[in-house]
């Protein structure tokens, strides 16, 4: 037993002279934790998404529509998503609808997908729709807002008001002049069945239209025909009946029989122009001729007044022939178009 023990001792005295001889405890140690280092690696997986938990930097953007307006409730959302989202299977796009006069509240959220490209059924609501996005990986990594697009939906036929003339009018002149009002930027188109003559227009931004469309002697049915931007459509009809369109001249001479060896020293020409209502039409251009025996011809224009006259005054002036002379008048009036109107004249001796 005594021997025993004696080996033992000398054994273990043995064992720690080898361990100092070797430098200490310390580079085992360092070579055991370098070893159970390398089995973690090993154990770890290589490659796979996951979920830093960092917040999200960029946010997604929605394409804006053409023009907002429109008439159809159901739209598709074209979303573009950031780069640092794709192939994140943690990473939702999640859509805000804010109405009128609210604020925005999240009405649903879809998974990014492998690409960065996303479309979004979406379904309007009357009225005023603003939209953005978000990207959500938690309820507390959220990214900002993308900016805002809008779609208006509007699902309500545009007025059609006229203002003049009244539905059954009587016009005097080749083109009747419609005026009235509409929604805003509405496309307007006004057809005349009685000539197949159209013309259209596009409503103010106060929603003032104007239509200036050619008539036809009789009864006139108009078709009015609006669509606004949304397009919505509305019909008016408007009834006209055109009588007479021709303006009036009447040429009148300060003498009409002169004696050539005692005549006066001038001759005045009046000429009288109105519209089919004998109202006077002010503006309109008058060119006069005049030929008498023995001289050149004379002419001259003018323009008629406010009371629709003019008055052409030349002298006589050279050595007068017996025989008959003319006086002539040709108006010309931008509604009336042109009309003449003549005199004759007897010079004696």
């Amino acid at each position: 037993m005594t021997r025993t023990l004696l080996g033992l001792s000398i054994a273990l005295l043995a064992g720690v002279a080898f361990v100092l001889a070797s430098g200490g405890v310390g580079p085992i140690l360092a070579s055991l934790g370098a070893g159970f280092q390398s089995a973690i690696g090993r154990l770890s997986p290589s490659s796979g998404p996951l979920d830093s938990g960092l917040p999200l930097t960029d946010y997604p953007s929605i394409a804006s529509p053409e023009q907002p307006y429109t008439n159809e409730d159901q739209i598709d959302l074209d979303i573009t998503v950031p780069a640092e989202a794709v192939g994140d299977p943690a990473v939702k796009v999640r859509v805000y609808l804010a109405l009128e006069g609210l604020e925005p509240s999240p009405v649903g959220e879809w998974p990014v997908g492998a690409t960065g490209h996303l479309v979004v059924p979406f379904e309007l609501t009357e009225g005023r729709n603003s939209i953005s996005a978000t990207l959500v990986r938690s309820a507390t990594n959220e990214s900002e807002h993308s900016p805002i697009v809008t779609w208006i939906l509007d699902l309500k036929p545009p007025k059609i008001a006229i203002e003049s003339p009244e539905d059954g009018d009587n016009i005097d002149t080749p083109d009747a002049v419609i005026r009235g009002s509409s929604q805003a930027s509405s496309t307007l188109v006004a057809r005349n069945a009685a000539n197949s003559a159209s013309i259209s227009t596009v409503a103010a931004r106060d929603g003032a239209f104007e239509f200036q469309l050619p008539l036809v002697e009789g009864d006139n049915e108009i078709q009015i025909t609006a669509t606004d931007p949304a397009g919505n459509e509305n019909t008016r009809k408007l009834t006209l009946v055109q009588g007479s369109t021709e303006m009036r001249v009447n040429l009148r001479a300060s003498l009409y029989t002169m004696s050539v060896k005692n005549h006066p020293s001038s001759l005045q020409l009046i000429v009288l122009v109105s519209d089919p209502t004998r109202d006077p039409i002010a503006g309109a251009r008058a060119f006069f001729t005049l030929q008498i025996p023995g001289l050149a011809p004379i002419s001259n224009e003018l323009v008629t007044g406010a009371d629709g006259r003019a008055t052409f005054t030349t002298p006589l002036i050279g050595e007068l022939e017996t025989g008959g002379g003319v006086a002539t008048v040709l108006i010309t009036d931008d509604t009336y178009g042109e009309k003449t109107d003549r005199v004759t004249l007897n010079f004696v001796k």
